[in-house]
């Protein structure tokens, strides 16, 4: 996928108000941008998005399915970004309550367990400008037990848990959250045992209604990062899932993908073609 430039939101914008559509933008400008709490919910402002395989740590196995959703702030330059794993490779069930695991039912035949989730979990994020240098490289930890309590869990974002900073500073990293940590700190079901119970649909536990079950790291980053090249692209060289339902540790995405529409296209979609295909010529 061709990087994403400030050039070509710049002409996104462009379409937008010849498409008689500058409200809509304004209103997407105001927004301010994702909520960055590890929920990831399309209408909060992400802007971008694709589609990607990830390839399983020592196996021929490839997972469809994965999206990455990101949003530039045109007046800040920051760059917000969603990481979403798919359901038949990792998810936020376990115990007694899990889908899709065990013997005879997952690939691995492994169980899946809350401290499965605690122990190493964690995502990588690359960030390059617009000329293709690399300005920062963090792992974000999924969830850990805070120095708070025993029962008080948390993703401690790049420099605490499984966090790590590989390249530039942890400083401009400005939010981070996971569906993990949505789930116990924002709904406050702080669940050390078993998940919600729930079906091979994922349908809701209305005793826990909100709790997400797709494992999901938001981020954002500050928009100095990019200099005078601008923002380039954003890649997730790697997710630790210990395990996944492959039965690896290490997946890898193929850094490609498939353009998603992006959540405004796609109410759209009755005022007329032309602008999707504008839009998924420029991606």
């Amino acid at each position: 996928m061709p990087r994403i430039t400030t050039l070509r939101v710049a002409l996104f914008r462009a379409v937008l108000a010849a498409a008689g559509l500058a409200a809509l933008l304004v209103a997407t400008e105001a927004w301010g941008g994702p909520i960055i709490d590890g929920r990831f919910d399309p209408a909060e402002g992400y802007t971008w998005g694709r589609s990607f395989d990830l390839a399983v740590e020592k196996s021929s196995t490839v997972v469809s399915g994965g999206q990455l959703w990101f949003h530039l702030d045109p007046a800040t330059g920051d760059v917000s970004v969603a990481f979403i794993q798919p359901l038949t490779l990792i998810d936020n069930t376990y115990g007694a309550n899990t889908v899709g695991w065990g013997k005879g039912v997952a690939p691995s035949g492994k169980n899946h367990n809350f401290r499965d989730l605690v122990g190493s979990d964690k995502a990588q994020f690359r960030f390059t400008d617009a000329a293709g240098k690399a300005v920062l490289d963090v792992f974000v930890d999924y969830i850990s037990r805070t120095r708070n309590g025993r029962g008080t869990y948390a993703s401690l974002g790049v420099t605490g848990g499984n966090g790590e900073v590989n390249v530039g500073a942890a400083a401009d990293v400005l939010a981070w959250g996971t569906s993990l940590d949505y789930n116990f700190n924002t709904l406050g079901f702080v669940l050390t045992h078993d998940s919600p119970a729930t079906d091979d649909a994922y349908t809701e536990n209305p005793d826990f209604a909100g709790w997400v079950y797709e494992v999901i790291y938001e981020v954002r980053v500050s928009g100095n990062l990019f200099g005078a090249a601008g923002f380039g692209d954003v890649t997730v060289p790697m997710a630790h899932d210990s395990p996944n339902k492959i039965g690896k540790n290490k997946v890898f995405p193929d850094g490609g993908g498939e353009p998603i529409p992006e959540p405004s296209a796609i109410a759209l979609l009755a005022v007329g073609g032309g602008l999707v295909m504008l839009r998924r010529r420029l991606g």
